[in-house]
């Protein structure tokens, strides 16, 4: 998907919007929405002009799309693996609510907890993981204060996504009220107590002290769109030429 917003090339960053269904571009891509979103603009080109107008092209297409059904009938998210939550709620900074369920529960958790996410107190501020038996049986292997029951894990991350902590638990008996009660009580503790993270400073640190995150794919980007991902010669120079950069990935 990245290449084909890219035009074969592999960045870290893409962007365009899509319709709900996933597949339909309502606008073209690039590397982001500043590219996307305001070619040909004139004006100030000041951070704060460039965002105000993102934000209203953005909210002009979200016009088109407003909701037809209920809000609490909204799909709930679900990551691949634990470890895959535990990472993006470590770089978002947020919560995770972990639900570890017998399959025959599945369907009750999950009505019970669509209103609880939707919650305007709630919503956009957590991550949400079911736990997959196939992929996620040792999931509490790194994370303190934790056994592998059924239950609601309220789950805070740490630094680099790796591992983490149970802020809090609750049995699968417990209502919708108790659940969100328990969120919004972790986050406030959460919020007076992390350390919002400096880009640069948090990359550094983890360069050091040698952290590495196995990913599916090769670390690092092929510019030049050959397949192939680019030597540190080919990035440092912005080659675009076919054929250049082949060899080992990093």
């Amino acid at each position: 998907m990245v290449r084909s917003f890219l035009g074969g090339a592999f960045a870290n960053t893409a962007f365009s919007l899509l319709e709900p269904d996933g597949e339909t571009r309502l606008t073209g891509s690039g590397r982001g929405p500043n590219q996307v979103l305001k070619p040909g603009r004139r004006g100030p080109r000041s951070a704060d002009a460039d965002d105000s107008i993102v934000i209203e092209e953005m909210t002009n297409i979200a016009r088109r799309f407003r909701p037809k059904g209920d809000l609490t009938d909204q799909t709930l998210q679900d990551f691949h693996t634990f470890r895959q939550a535990l990472n993006v709620a470590s770089a978002d900074q947020r919560l995770l609510l972990f639900v570890v369920s017998p399959e025959t529960s599945h369907s009750e958790v999950k009505d019970k907890l669509q209103p609880v996410m939707a919650d305007s107190a709630v919503i956009g501020r957590f991550h949400v993981d079911f736990a997959d038996q196939n992929t996620d049986q040792e999931w509490d292997e790194k994370i303190q204060r934790s056994n592998n029951k059924a239950g609601y894990f309220i789950i805070r991350a740490d630094q680099f996504g790796q591992s983490g902590s149970v802020m809090n638990y609750l049995p699968l008996t417990s209502s919708g009220n108790q659940v969100k009660a328990a969120l919004l009580e972790a986050n406030r503790e959460f919020a007076d107590t992390e350390e919002r993270k400096n880009y640069g400073d948090h990359v550094s640190l983890g360069r050091r002290e040698r952290i590495y995150f196995e990913n599916e794919m090769p670390y690092g980007e092929d510019r030049d769109g050959d397949g192939v991902i680019d030597h540190g010669a080919i990035i440092r120079q912005g080659s675009k030429g076919k054929g250049k950069g082949k060899g080992k990935g990093r």
